[in-house]
């Protein structure tokens, strides 16, 4: 009878230690449910139970901005209702500071945090439409968009606790995303994460599945559609994507630094309220919002977007400062970095299609002159890009699109000079690499320590060519580059040649058409077709023309036409009554006189050391 009370009095004590230790781990988290049955008005009921606080009084707060998107958003104006009780079901006092914030009272005997989210897709009534790709999508019967930091916050100072995420859903819907559900049931998706940041990092889209897989190595590629009118299926996608991935794998080494990743990927018929179409890169997946087209047309504007968002799962994800692994959501500060960031993933997203045989030399070499142009002539090419970088909210804001064009050829310049310096023998694609080992997905470097590291890593000269190139105003130096790999350049030329009219260029991003949108610098043979401002280009000698196929085209009719070949032009223009018509432009083709910039070809007899560093260089 001793022995058995004694025993009996062990398991009870065990038993509540285990208890007390169960509901001090439950206190000690964030536990979000966000209901996506019970939805009313493009509304979203969000619960929190809240973790056990210390505070008197603390701030919840929802992100003024996020990672990668490099504007003010401030989430919290989508933020209703928004209510705080104690453990007994009493009201908190609330004051509502600014837009993301709340301050509660008594937050020692804080329990539960409710409120409602507006979604953004259709938020006319506000200003400064959120970029879709980081906004959110309430379509109770079709679609829900979920970047996670739309509808979770974390209270100041406390943004490192672990997040618990419960999505209830209808039974016919699917939740694609990075993450792994941790829920069985069919109604209800579990998500964990160690802190906020990792939980923002993974947005979810939810609607009737559409999707496939893709092996890449050791990962496993989902891809996931939401096509309104189901023209773009995920397995046509898939099968179109699987030899880009495959090469991005190849290029990697073959062993990639995550085992799942994700194409988020939602198609509109209509124009996004932002006016803008693209992706929101994060470490395991990306996010993208694009005009849904037929497939064959969709998938060939889709690749380069592609190529270049998979490629972040090497930077940010394992090589970061502490301005990214510590982003402060509503106090940024930037990081001095862009040009790694955004730079080297865009030039990484050119170069492995010419290194895997996607595109020819020659066509890599035109993408380079286009971003010597684009940095050349449509931004500041003095502006030291480290300050850039730091200022691209605010003081720099209109430079921010420099990234992908001066960005990715600071890459390029920094790939051939370590080739040379290493006789071929080490390249960007090997700094990456050396950069996650030294760093990895749990390490920053500090921003001002950087260069000196690369330089130690490889070449004390490279720590000055980045302070002079990318940390100083010295322009690229791209003759002396070219010229160790064999490539002969010429900055401008005068040349009698053919164009297609020197007209001023925009997207109707709507529909992916190209529309003449300047024709002030037009020349002659423009003037001969006709063009007007606003004139939507439909097709030019029966090719149906869309901004994905428009330079290829152009290239290719540059190489085969003649003096004096006819050439048609139909194109939709706007009548005095505001309605539109096709309207077909007609003439001869003549030569004009053009300046060409940045005229790029490999020369015909490079010597051994040039031949070796192009070979390293351009092959695989």
């Amino acid at each position: 009878m001793r022995f058995s009370f004694l025993f009996i009095l062990v398991f009870f004590t065990v038993t509540l230690i285990n208890l007390s230790a169960f509901e001090s781990q439950a206190q000690n988290n964030y536990q979000f449910t966000i209901d996506l049955v019970n939805v009313s008005n493009d509304e979203v009921n969000v619960e929190l139970k809240c973790p056990q606080l210390k505070d008197d009084t603390v701030r919840y707060e929802l992100p003024k901005i996020v990672p990668g998107t490099y504007s003010i958003y401030d989430y919290g104006r989508f933020i209703d209702n928004f209510s705080a009780k104690d453990r007994e079901g009493k009201q908190l006092e609330v004051k509502h500071d600014d837009e993301n914030t709340w301050t509660i009272s008594n937050a020692s005997k804080l329990s539960k945090i409710t409120y409602s989210v507006n979604d953004s897709y259709d938020a006319y009534d506000k200003d400064n439409p959120i970029f879709e790709p980081a906004g959110s999508n309430i379509q109770k019967d079709s679609n829900f968009v979920l970047n996670t930091f739309a509808f979770a916050g974390y209270f100041e100072n406390h943004e490192n606790l672990p997040y618990e995420v419960t999505v209830l859903h209808r039974p016919d819907v699917y939740g694609s995303t990075a993450m792994i559900d941790e829920d069985a049931a069919s109604t209800a998706d579990r998500f964990t994460k160690p802190n906020y940041h990792e939980l923002a990092d993974n947005p979810i889209m939810y609607n009737v599945p559409d999707t496939a897989t893709v092996r890449v190595g050791n990962c496993d590629v989902l891809i996931s559609v939401y096509s309104p009118s189901g023209i773009v299926p995920a397995a046509y996608v898939a099968g179109k994507l699987d030899t880009l991935l495959q090469a991005q794998g190849k290029y990697l080494g073959g062993s990639l630094p995550v085992n799942k990743y994700a194409f988020i990927i939602y198609l509109d018929h209509d124009e996004g309220i932002s006016g803008a179409q693209g992706a929101l890169e994060h470490s395991y997946c990306s996010m993208y919002y694009m005009p849904e087209l037929p497939k064959e047309t969709f998938v060939a504007y889709f690749t380069d977007y592609a190529a270049h968002e998979f490629f972040h799962i090497i930077t940010p994800l394992n090589i970061q400062s502490e301005e990214i692994q510590y982003f402060d959501f509503n106090h940024p500060k930037m990081s001095a970095h862009l040009w790694l960031y955004e730079g080297t993933t865009e030039y990484h997203a050119q170069l492995v299609q010419e290194k895997y045989k996607l595109i020819t030399p020659e066509a890599f070499l035109d993408v380079i002159s286009d971003k010597m142009s684009g940095a050349a002539f449509s931004y500041n090419d003095t502006l030291p890009f480290t300050e850039l970088s730091k200022g691209c909210l605010d003081r720099y804001k209109d430079q921010y699109g420099n990234v992908y064009q001066k960005g990715a050829l600071i890459a390029m310049c920094l790939d051939i000079r370590l080739r040379s310096l290493s006789n071929g023998s080490y390249g960007i694609q090997n700094l990456m690499k050396d950069l996650s080992k030294e760093y990895g997905k749990d390490h920053p470097f500090k921003d001002d320590e950087l260069f000196d590291k690369i330089g130690a890593l490889t070449y004390p000269s490279i720590t000055d060519f980045l302070k002079k190139y990318v940390g100083g105003s010295s322009p690229l130096p791209f003759e002396e580059t070219f010229q160790m790999v064999g490539v002969n350049y010429t900055a401008v030329e005068k040349q009698q040649d053919f164009s297609l009219g020197r007209a001023g260029l925009s997207v109707d991003t709507s529909n992916g058409r190209v529309v003449v949108n300047d024709i002030s610098g037009m020349n002659d043979f423009g003037r001969m077709i006709g063009y007007r401002t606003n004139d939507e280009i439909i097709s030019i000698n029966g090719k149906e023309i869309y901004v994905y196929n428009y330079v290829q085209f152009r290239n290719e009719w540059l190489t085969t036409v003649k003096e004096g070949d006819p050439i048609t032009v139909v194109v939709s223009r706007q009548k005095s009554n505001g309605k539109f018509k096709k309207v077909t432009l007609k003439t001869k083709v003549t030569k004009t006189e053009v300046s060409v910039y940045n005229l790029l070809g490999f020369s015909e007899n490079p010597t051994p050391s040039q031949l070796t560093i192009r070979n390293a260089w351009l092959n695989p």
